[in-house]
This record gives structure tokens, sequence and C-alpha cells, in this order.
């Protein structure tokens, strides 16, 4: 009983202390990427890519290491699932292929 005394009285004589102790303030999540935000680099970055299976003639043979024969023959060759498959048909060689692949994309 003298013990819960002393506790009790210990308690009262803190109290004033303890009221006017800061408190931590809540932090605040970060906020989540949403759809309407902009579009990542690697999303811009394939935007600007050529589409295989929808670019012009002229558009492929702009593209450096292709010229019209080449886009020519890609055109006619239609449609790719991957890219890869220009060097698998042998459409172009694998170290031109190497050499224009960040260009192109297949959608």
């Amino acid at each position: 009983m003298i013990r819960n005394l002393l506790l009790a009285a210990a308690l009262l004589a803190a109290a004033p202390a303890l009221a006017e102790a800061p408190v931590a303030k809540p932090t605040t999540p970060a906020p989540v990427a949403t759809m309407t935000q902009a579009p990542s680099a690697k999303m811009a970055a394939e935007a600007q890519r050529l589409d295989l299976n929808k670019a012009t003639v002229q558009q492929l043979s702009e593209v450096k290491g292709f010229n019209k024969t080449i886009a020519e023959a890609i055109v006619k060759a239609r449609p790719f699932k991957y890219v890869d498959e220009l060097a698998a048909r042998k459409i172009v060689t694998g170290e031109v292929l190497t050499q224009v692949k960040d260009q192109l994309i297949v959608r």
C-alpha cells in the first residue's frame, strides 16, 4: 500500500513535466505514383522508338544503319513479334541489329 502511495506521489509530481513534453508529429507517407503523373523515362524512351509494324519505308530508311532496300524488306516481312526477328529472318546482320535495336520497338 505504501508502495502504491509513493508511486502515485511520484506520478503527480512528474505530471507537469510530462504535460509539457513535446509530442512527436506523425509522419505522412510518401505520395503514391498514379497514372496521371508524368510518364517515366522508360516510357518516354519507348515513345521515341520506331514501331517495325507501323513505320513507313521513309521512316525506316532514316534509321542510321538502314537504307531504302532494308526498309522495303522490313515492310514486306511484316508482321514482327520481336525486334530480334530482323536478324533471325536475315533482313539485317547481327551487327546492324545491335546498332539500331535501341531505336526500334514492336508493339
